[in-house]
Protein backbone atom coordinates (compact mmCIF):
# COMPACT_ATOMS: atom_id res chain seq x y z
CA UNK A 1 0.00 0.00 0.00
CA UNK A 2 1.45 3.30 -0.99
CA UNK A 3 0.28 6.34 0.62
CA UNK A 4 1.56 10.21 -0.81
CA UNK A 5 0.00 12.93 1.60
CA UNK A 6 -0.61 16.63 0.07
CA UNK A 7 -1.41 19.43 2.42
CA UNK A 8 -2.54 22.83 1.42
CA UNK A 9 -1.06 25.75 2.85
CA UNK A 10 -3.04 28.87 4.31
CA UNK A 11 -2.10 32.16 5.43
CA UNK A 12 -5.27 31.84 8.10
CA UNK A 13 -3.97 30.07 11.08
CA UNK A 14 -6.04 28.26 13.73
CA UNK A 15 -5.44 28.29 17.18
CA UNK A 16 -6.85 25.61 19.71
CA UNK A 17 -7.98 25.59 23.03
CA UNK A 18 -8.24 22.35 24.54
CA UNK A 19 -11.36 21.41 26.23
CA UNK A 20 -12.35 18.96 28.69
CA UNK A 21 -11.93 15.98 26.84
CA UNK A 22 -9.16 15.24 24.43
CA UNK A 23 -10.65 15.77 20.79
CA UNK A 24 -12.90 18.74 21.44
CA UNK A 25 -10.95 21.69 20.78
CA UNK A 26 -11.88 25.17 20.73
CA UNK A 27 -11.17 27.02 17.64
CA UNK A 28 -10.31 30.95 17.16
CA UNK A 29 -9.93 32.22 14.25
CA UNK A 30 -6.83 34.05 14.22
CA UNK A 31 -4.01 35.05 12.14
CA UNK A 32 -1.48 34.69 14.08
CA UNK A 33 -2.03 35.88 17.88
CA UNK A 34 -4.28 34.52 20.53
CA UNK A 35 -8.09 36.19 20.82
CA UNK A 36 -6.99 37.82 23.93
CA UNK A 37 -4.03 39.56 22.18
CA UNK A 38 -5.80 40.79 19.36
CA UNK A 39 -6.83 44.36 19.47
CA UNK A 40 -7.67 47.05 16.81
CA UNK A 41 -7.15 50.67 17.33
CA UNK A 42 -7.24 50.06 20.89
CA UNK A 43 -10.36 48.02 20.58
CA UNK A 44 -10.69 44.26 21.83
CA UNK A 45 -12.10 41.52 19.43
CA UNK A 46 -13.84 40.00 21.86
CA UNK A 47 -15.03 36.50 19.98
CA UNK A 48 -15.98 34.77 23.00
CA UNK A 49 -18.76 37.52 24.39
CA UNK A 50 -20.87 36.33 21.22
CA UNK A 51 -23.84 34.40 22.00
CA UNK A 52 -23.25 31.68 19.37
CA UNK A 53 -19.72 30.89 20.43
CA UNK A 54 -20.77 30.13 23.89
CA UNK A 55 -23.42 27.81 22.70
CA UNK A 56 -21.07 26.17 20.60
CA UNK A 57 -18.78 25.01 23.53
CA UNK A 58 -22.05 23.98 25.16
CA UNK A 59 -22.59 21.89 21.91
CA UNK A 60 -19.13 20.35 22.35
CA UNK A 61 -20.12 19.28 26.03
CA UNK A 62 -22.69 17.67 24.27
CA UNK A 63 -20.96 15.60 21.40
CA UNK A 64 -18.36 14.28 23.42
CA UNK A 65 -21.37 12.85 25.93
CA UNK A 66 -22.88 11.57 22.71
CA UNK A 67 -19.80 9.79 22.01
CA UNK A 68 -19.46 8.38 25.39
CA UNK A 69 -22.87 7.05 24.55
CA UNK A 70 -22.08 5.34 21.60
CA UNK A 71 -24.26 7.97 19.70
CA UNK A 72 -23.79 9.68 16.24
CA UNK A 73 -26.64 12.31 15.46
CA UNK A 74 -27.07 15.31 17.25
CA UNK A 75 -30.63 16.73 18.10
CA UNK A 76 -32.28 18.93 15.51
CA UNK A 77 -31.87 22.88 15.05
CA UNK A 78 -35.16 23.52 16.97
CA UNK A 79 -34.57 20.50 19.74
CA UNK A 80 -31.40 23.07 20.49
CA UNK A 81 -33.32 26.24 20.35
CA UNK A 82 -35.47 24.63 23.47
CA UNK A 83 -32.69 22.48 25.00
CA UNK A 84 -30.66 25.90 25.00
CA UNK A 85 -33.10 28.74 25.11
CA UNK A 86 -31.71 30.47 21.74
CA UNK A 87 -32.58 31.66 18.21
CA UNK A 88 -32.17 29.36 15.82
CA UNK A 89 -29.98 31.69 14.06
CA UNK A 90 -27.77 31.01 17.07
CA UNK A 91 -27.89 27.53 16.95
CA UNK A 92 -26.73 27.66 12.90
CA UNK A 93 -24.28 29.75 13.61
CA UNK A 94 -22.48 27.69 16.42
CA UNK A 95 -23.27 24.56 14.18
CA UNK A 96 -21.18 25.90 11.66
CA UNK A 97 -18.23 26.57 14.29
CA UNK A 98 -18.37 22.80 14.88
CA UNK A 99 -18.23 22.04 11.67
CA UNK A 100 -15.56 24.27 10.53
CA UNK A 101 -13.36 22.63 13.39
CA UNK A 102 -14.30 19.17 12.13
CA UNK A 103 -16.46 17.89 15.40
CA UNK A 104 -19.58 17.65 13.34
CA UNK A 105 -20.64 16.79 9.82
CA UNK A 106 -24.46 18.41 8.51
CA UNK A 107 -26.34 16.48 5.96
CA UNK A 108 -29.40 18.13 4.31
CA UNK A 109 -32.19 16.48 4.96
CA UNK A 110 -30.61 14.11 7.10
CA UNK A 111 -29.41 15.74 10.15
CA UNK A 112 -25.64 16.39 12.25
CA UNK A 113 -23.78 14.05 12.97
CA UNK A 114 -20.50 13.70 14.86
CA UNK A 115 -17.44 13.17 12.74
CA UNK A 116 -14.24 11.34 13.37
CA UNK A 117 -12.92 14.02 15.09
CA UNK A 118 -10.96 17.54 14.42
CA UNK A 119 -8.76 15.98 11.89
CA UNK A 120 -11.43 14.29 10.06
CA UNK A 121 -13.26 17.80 8.65
CA UNK A 122 -9.89 18.51 6.12
CA UNK A 123 -9.02 15.39 5.42
CA UNK A 124 -9.74 13.73 1.93
CA UNK A 125 -8.67 10.22 0.73
CA UNK A 126 -7.96 9.33 -2.32
CA UNK A 127 -7.67 5.47 -3.53
CA UNK A 128 -7.01 4.34 -7.07
CA UNK A 129 -5.17 1.94 -8.70
CA UNK A 130 -2.24 4.05 -9.35
CA UNK A 131 -0.72 7.66 -7.78
CA UNK A 132 2.30 7.80 -10.68
CA UNK A 133 1.48 6.23 -14.44
CA UNK A 134 -0.37 6.72 -17.06
CA UNK A 135 -3.41 9.62 -16.43
CA UNK A 136 -3.18 8.98 -12.59
CA UNK A 137 -0.18 11.99 -11.79
CA UNK A 138 -2.59 14.78 -13.77
CA UNK A 139 -5.61 12.99 -12.28
CA UNK A 140 -4.51 13.58 -8.58
CA UNK A 141 -3.51 17.09 -9.33
CA UNK A 142 -6.86 18.19 -10.44
CA UNK A 143 -8.61 16.40 -7.16
CA UNK A 144 -5.59 18.20 -5.18
CA UNK A 145 -6.43 21.68 -6.76
CA UNK A 146 -9.56 21.58 -6.20
CA UNK A 147 -9.68 20.31 -2.33
CA UNK A 148 -7.09 22.28 -1.24
CA UNK A 149 -8.99 25.69 -2.82
CA UNK A 150 -11.44 24.75 -0.07
CA UNK A 151 -8.69 24.06 3.28
CA UNK A 152 -8.80 20.38 2.45
CA UNK A 153 -5.60 18.17 2.72
CA UNK A 154 -5.45 15.20 0.41
CA UNK A 155 -4.13 11.72 1.51
CA UNK A 156 -3.47 9.47 -1.67
CA UNK A 157 -3.36 5.58 -1.93
CA UNK A 158 -2.39 3.08 -4.69
CA UNK A 159 -4.31 -0.43 -4.50
CA UNK A 160 -2.66 -1.84 -7.86
CA UNK A 161 -5.83 -2.88 -8.48
CA UNK A 162 -5.54 -5.38 -6.36
CA UNK A 163 -8.87 -6.07 -3.88
CA UNK A 164 -6.73 -7.19 -0.72
CA UNK A 165 -4.48 -3.98 -1.24
CA UNK A 166 -7.76 -2.00 -1.60
CA UNK A 167 -8.92 -3.73 1.56
CA UNK A 168 -5.81 -2.86 3.88
CA UNK A 169 -6.41 0.86 2.35
CA UNK A 170 -10.17 0.56 3.20
CA UNK A 171 -9.39 -0.60 7.02
CA UNK A 172 -6.67 2.02 7.39
CA UNK A 173 -9.22 4.66 6.85
CA UNK A 174 -11.92 3.10 8.96
CA UNK A 175 -9.91 3.23 11.67
CA UNK A 176 -9.03 7.18 11.39
CA UNK A 177 -12.26 8.36 9.26
CA UNK A 178 -11.80 11.41 6.60
CA UNK A 179 -14.32 13.93 5.49
CA UNK A 180 -14.51 11.87 2.46
CA UNK A 181 -13.22 9.69 -0.05
CA UNK A 182 -12.64 9.11 -3.59
CA UNK A 183 -12.85 5.63 -4.58
CA UNK A 184 -11.85 4.27 -7.64
CA UNK A 185 -12.53 0.25 -7.26
CA UNK A 186 -9.85 -2.85 -7.69
CA UNK A 187 -11.02 -5.11 -10.24
CA UNK A 188 -14.98 -3.71 -10.27
CA UNK A 189 -15.48 -6.07 -12.78
CA UNK A 190 -15.74 -8.90 -10.45
CA UNK A 191 -17.17 -9.68 -7.17
CA UNK A 192 -15.48 -7.47 -4.70
CA UNK A 193 -15.27 -9.43 -1.01
CA UNK A 194 -14.66 -5.57 0.66
CA UNK A 195 -18.33 -4.68 0.24
CA UNK A 196 -18.04 -5.24 4.39
CA UNK A 197 -15.90 -2.68 4.64
CA UNK A 198 -17.47 -0.09 2.35
CA UNK A 199 -20.67 -1.30 4.47
CA UNK A 200 -18.90 0.17 7.60
CA UNK A 201 -18.04 3.22 6.07
CA UNK A 202 -21.26 3.95 4.85
CA UNK A 203 -22.51 3.44 8.88
CA UNK A 204 -19.77 5.80 9.43
CA UNK A 205 -21.91 8.15 6.78
CA UNK A 206 -17.99 9.16 5.25
CA UNK A 207 -19.40 10.72 2.31
CA UNK A 208 -17.89 8.66 -0.37
CA UNK A 209 -17.37 9.00 -4.36
CA UNK A 210 -16.77 6.36 -6.62
CA UNK A 211 -14.13 7.06 -9.78
CA UNK A 212 -14.88 5.82 -12.91
CA UNK A 213 -17.01 2.34 -11.70
CA UNK A 214 -18.90 1.96 -8.75
CA UNK A 215 -20.01 -0.92 -6.42
CA UNK A 216 -23.39 -2.22 -5.04
CA UNK A 217 -22.23 -0.64 -1.69
CA UNK A 218 -22.90 2.03 -0.18
CA UNK A 219 -26.09 2.04 -3.17
CA UNK A 220 -26.44 5.91 -3.05
CA UNK A 221 -22.65 6.73 -3.72
CA UNK A 222 -22.56 8.67 -6.71
CA UNK A 223 -19.87 7.55 -9.41
CA UNK A 224 -18.03 9.91 -11.47
CA UNK A 225 -16.86 8.03 -15.07
CA UNK A 226 -16.47 7.76 -18.61
CA UNK A 227 -18.92 7.60 -20.95
CA UNK A 228 -17.26 4.14 -21.73
CA UNK A 229 -20.06 2.40 -23.92
CA UNK A 230 -21.24 6.15 -26.24
CA UNK A 231 -17.18 6.46 -26.40
CA UNK A 232 -16.81 2.70 -28.03
CA UNK A 233 -19.68 3.87 -30.62
CA UNK A 234 -17.91 6.94 -31.23
CA UNK A 235 -14.96 5.24 -32.11
CA UNK A 236 -16.50 1.98 -33.67
CA UNK A 237 -19.01 4.32 -36.43
CA UNK A 238 -15.44 6.60 -37.04
CA UNK A 239 -13.66 2.96 -38.08
CA UNK A 240 -16.75 1.70 -40.27
CA UNK A 241 -17.36 5.53 -41.81
CA UNK A 242 -13.84 5.09 -43.19
CA UNK A 243 -14.77 1.78 -44.77
CA UNK A 244 -13.69 -0.55 -42.15
CA UNK A 245 -15.66 -3.63 -41.60
CA UNK A 246 -13.14 -6.48 -40.09
CA UNK A 247 -12.43 -4.69 -37.14
CA UNK A 248 -10.62 -6.52 -34.32
CA UNK A 249 -10.41 -4.62 -30.62
CA UNK A 250 -8.60 -5.50 -27.02
CA UNK A 251 -10.41 -4.93 -23.75
CA UNK A 252 -9.67 -5.59 -19.80
CA UNK A 253 -11.64 -8.16 -18.05
CA UNK A 254 -11.03 -6.89 -14.69
CA UNK A 255 -12.49 -3.59 -14.85
CA UNK A 256 -16.07 -2.80 -15.85
CA UNK A 257 -14.87 0.18 -18.28
CA UNK A 258 -13.95 -2.94 -20.37
CA UNK A 259 -17.02 -4.47 -20.53
CA UNK A 260 -19.08 -1.42 -20.92
CA UNK A 261 -16.39 -0.52 -24.04
CA UNK A 262 -17.12 -4.10 -25.47
CA UNK A 263 -20.91 -3.25 -25.15
CA UNK A 264 -20.99 -0.32 -27.34
CA UNK A 265 -18.56 -1.84 -29.94
CA UNK A 266 -20.68 -4.61 -30.24
CA UNK A 267 -23.73 -3.27 -30.26
CA UNK A 268 -22.60 -0.71 -32.71
CA UNK A 269 -21.45 -3.87 -35.06
CA UNK A 270 -24.50 -5.26 -35.30
CA UNK A 271 -26.37 -1.98 -36.15
CA UNK A 272 -24.63 -1.53 -38.79
CA UNK A 273 -25.11 -5.07 -40.13
CA UNK A 274 -22.11 -6.38 -39.27
CA UNK A 275 -20.50 -9.66 -38.46
CA UNK A 276 -19.48 -10.42 -35.47
CA UNK A 277 -16.42 -12.28 -34.89
CA UNK A 278 -15.76 -13.18 -31.28
CA UNK A 279 -12.43 -14.66 -31.92
CA UNK A 280 -11.06 -10.78 -32.91
CA UNK A 281 -11.63 -9.71 -29.60
CA UNK A 282 -8.59 -10.20 -27.24
CA UNK A 283 -9.51 -9.75 -23.06
CA UNK A 284 -6.36 -8.78 -21.27
CA UNK A 285 -6.52 -8.30 -17.23
CA UNK A 286 -4.37 -6.29 -14.64
CA UNK A 287 -1.27 -9.10 -14.67
CA UNK A 288 -0.89 -8.67 -18.56
CA UNK A 289 -0.91 -5.12 -18.81
CA UNK A 290 2.16 -5.58 -15.96
CA UNK A 291 3.86 -7.39 -18.03
CA UNK A 292 3.10 -5.11 -20.95
CA UNK A 293 4.32 -2.27 -19.16
CA UNK A 294 7.38 -3.77 -18.01
CA UNK A 295 8.27 -4.77 -21.60
CA UNK A 296 7.29 -8.30 -21.79
CA UNK A 297 4.62 -8.41 -25.04
CA UNK A 298 4.50 -11.96 -25.53
CA UNK A 299 0.55 -11.96 -25.32
CA UNK A 300 0.54 -8.64 -27.83
CA UNK A 301 2.79 -10.68 -30.51
CA UNK A 302 0.21 -13.87 -29.87
CA UNK A 303 -2.74 -11.77 -30.45
CA UNK A 304 -1.50 -9.76 -33.76
CA UNK A 305 -0.24 -13.09 -35.43
CA UNK A 306 -3.44 -15.19 -34.37
CA UNK A 307 -6.62 -12.86 -34.25
CA UNK A 308 -5.53 -9.89 -36.80
CA UNK A 309 -5.31 -11.54 -39.70
CA UNK A 310 -7.99 -10.71 -42.21
CA UNK A 311 -8.96 -7.47 -39.85
CA UNK A 312 -8.28 -3.56 -41.19
CA UNK A 313 -8.33 -2.00 -37.46
CA UNK A 314 -8.33 -2.36 -34.14
CA UNK A 315 -10.30 -0.56 -31.12
CA UNK A 316 -7.87 -0.39 -28.02
CA UNK A 317 -9.01 -0.24 -24.39
CA UNK A 318 -6.84 2.46 -23.60
CA UNK A 319 -3.99 4.65 -25.14
CA UNK A 320 -1.57 2.42 -23.19
CA UNK A 321 -2.62 -0.30 -25.09
CA UNK A 322 -2.65 1.11 -28.45
CA UNK A 323 0.98 2.80 -28.27
CA UNK A 324 2.92 -0.63 -27.87
CA UNK A 325 0.39 -2.42 -29.83
CA UNK A 326 1.84 0.00 -33.37
CA UNK A 327 5.28 -0.96 -32.21
CA UNK A 328 4.28 -4.23 -32.38
CA UNK A 329 2.35 -3.98 -35.29
CA UNK A 330 5.70 -2.51 -37.05
CA UNK A 331 7.59 -5.05 -36.13
CA UNK A 332 5.73 -7.30 -37.76
CA UNK A 333 6.49 -5.81 -40.69
CA UNK A 334 2.96 -4.12 -41.00
CA UNK A 335 1.94 -0.57 -41.60
CA UNK A 336 -0.26 1.80 -39.25
CA UNK A 337 -2.61 2.77 -40.75
CA UNK A 338 -2.20 1.54 -44.29
CA UNK A 339 -2.67 -2.27 -43.61
CA UNK A 340 -4.47 -1.68 -40.20
CA UNK A 341 -6.07 1.10 -38.42
CA UNK A 342 -5.75 1.91 -34.76
CA UNK A 343 -8.03 3.37 -32.54
CA UNK A 344 -7.98 4.26 -29.01
CA UNK A 345 -9.33 6.14 -25.58
CA UNK A 346 -7.74 8.93 -23.36
CA UNK A 347 -5.94 11.25 -25.44
CA UNK A 348 -3.03 10.98 -23.40
CA UNK A 349 1.10 11.51 -23.85
CA UNK A 350 1.09 8.33 -25.60
CA UNK A 351 -0.50 9.65 -28.75
CA UNK A 352 2.00 11.89 -29.71
CA UNK A 353 5.03 10.25 -27.93
CA UNK A 354 5.40 7.38 -30.78
CA UNK A 355 6.44 7.32 -34.62
CA UNK A 356 2.53 7.18 -35.53
CA UNK A 357 0.27 9.36 -33.54
CA UNK A 358 -3.04 7.91 -32.46
CA UNK A 359 -6.76 9.02 -33.02
CA UNK A 360 -8.38 8.70 -29.70
CA UNK A 361 -10.88 9.49 -27.49
CA UNK A 362 -10.68 12.76 -25.34
CA UNK A 363 -12.47 14.61 -22.36
CA UNK A 364 -12.04 18.48 -21.73
CA UNK A 365 -8.84 18.81 -19.92
CA UNK A 366 -9.48 18.47 -15.73
CA UNK A 367 -13.19 17.29 -16.62
CA UNK A 368 -12.56 14.21 -14.54
CA UNK A 369 -10.91 15.01 -10.96
CA UNK A 370 -12.58 18.27 -11.15
CA UNK A 371 -16.13 16.71 -11.57
CA UNK A 372 -15.36 14.25 -8.69
CA UNK A 373 -14.09 16.59 -6.25
CA UNK A 374 -17.31 18.89 -6.64
CA UNK A 375 -19.49 16.10 -6.31
CA UNK A 376 -18.05 14.87 -3.07
CA UNK A 377 -17.75 18.43 -1.77
CA UNK A 378 -21.23 18.41 -2.38
CA UNK A 379 -21.87 15.58 -0.10
CA UNK A 380 -19.63 16.73 2.53
CA UNK A 381 -21.55 19.97 2.87
CA UNK A 382 -24.84 17.87 2.63
CA UNK A 383 -26.17 18.56 -0.41
CA UNK A 384 -27.32 16.12 -2.67
CA UNK A 385 -24.56 14.87 -5.67
CA UNK A 386 -25.75 13.12 -8.51
CA UNK A 387 -23.27 10.53 -10.64
CA UNK A 388 -21.73 12.22 -13.75
CA UNK A 389 -21.17 10.86 -16.91
CA UNK A 390 -18.49 11.95 -19.07
CA UNK A 391 -18.73 12.29 -23.00
CA UNK A 392 -15.85 12.04 -25.26
CA UNK A 393 -14.82 13.82 -28.25
CA UNK A 394 -12.43 12.66 -30.86
CA UNK A 395 -9.01 13.28 -31.72
CA UNK A 396 -7.83 12.68 -35.34
CA UNK A 397 -4.20 11.77 -35.52
CA UNK A 398 -2.49 9.34 -38.36
CA UNK A 399 -2.81 6.23 -37.05
CA UNK A 400 -6.72 5.72 -38.10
Amino acid sequence: MNLFTCSNRRKKVFFYKESHCPWAHICYNGYDHKPDERQNNGRAVDIMAAKYVRLADELRQLCFSLRQQGQTRLPGEQTLCGDYHCSRETVRHALELLEEEGLIIRMHGSGTYLSGGPARGRRIAVVASSLDTYLYPQLFRDLERVFSAQGFSVEAYASGNRVMEERAVLERLLSDPPAGIVLEGAKTALPSPNLDLLARIEALRVPLVFLHAGFSVPEAAPCVQDDNAGGAELLTRYLLGRGHREIAAVFKSDDRQGHERYEGFLSTLLKAGCTVKEERIFWFDTVQREALIAGRDEWMYAFIRRRLPGCTAVLCYNDEIAYPLIHCLRAEGLRVPEDIAVVSFDNSHYCTSGPVSITSLAHERHQMGSAAAGVLLDLIRGRSARSVRLPWSIRERASG
